[in-house]
């Protein structure tokens, strides 16, 4: 409840921006400007039939499953792609808040205030992950494990790759075998940062 109520913070700190009053912010969402008061102090969090017109008014996506809000924790998505080639989208907006189970994150020791979600782009990493697919990527979890799959950036490419421990570095390994290791040397480590653990993907048909 607290990470929620700390997520939401920023978002009424938008809309209060951009409507120019809380008062204002209060009348577009339909809530009650004592309880945008109180969400900003985080003394409460909304309801969920509180919290969709609220996200509404600000112009963010919110998406929710049938269940108590309470059994959830709400995970950021942002418009950055990570790139499963060499690809290079870094936006920073955020397109809206998704749930996950507490006690689904809470059982492979994911803190939803440390994750994200990012769309792949690309198809270097196919058939595991496709073009539009969505990644939850585990910011907590920074220390290369060989084998695992990161969000990494080589220069300024944001890109999505197993990672393998080499002799002196790493390599970078696309499931597609159309794709060749990119191996991370020398120079090369100077540019290069582990963002991120991928722990789950998420798809559209």
């Amino acid at each position: 409840m607290k990470n929620l109520a700390r997520q939401i913070v920023p978002i009424i700190r938008e809309g209060i921006e951009r409507y120019g009053s809380a008062a204002e912010l209060a009348r577009r969402s339909g809530c009650t400007p004592a309880n945008i008061s109180r969400w900003l102090k985080q003394e409460r969090i909304p309801r969920i039939s509180e919290f969709a017109p609220l996200m509404d008014a600000v112009g963010i996506e919110f998406s929710y499953a049938d269940a108590q809000i309470m059994d959830y924790d709400f995970v950021p998505k942002h418009a950055a792609r990570a790139g499963a080639g060499a690809s290079l989208e870094t936006s920073e907006d955020v397109e809206g808040f998704f749930p996950f189970r507490k006690d689904w994150l809470a059982a492979r020791g994911i803190y939803a205030s440390s994750a994200v979600l990012l769309d792949v782009s690309g198809d270097s990493m196919e058939p595991l992950f496709r073009e539009g697919d969505t990644l939850l990527i585990d910011r907590r979890d920074t220390t290369v494990r060989d084998g695992k799959i990161y969000v990494v950036t080589l220069g300024e490419e944001l890109r999505v790759k197993r990672i393998l421990r080499g002799v002196s570095g790493y390599i970078l390994h696309s499931e597609n075998p159309a794709y060749s290791d990119v191996p991370v040397t020398g120079h090369d480590l100077e540019s290069f940062r582990v963002h991120g653990r991928v722990r789950w993907c998420g798809r559209q048909f």
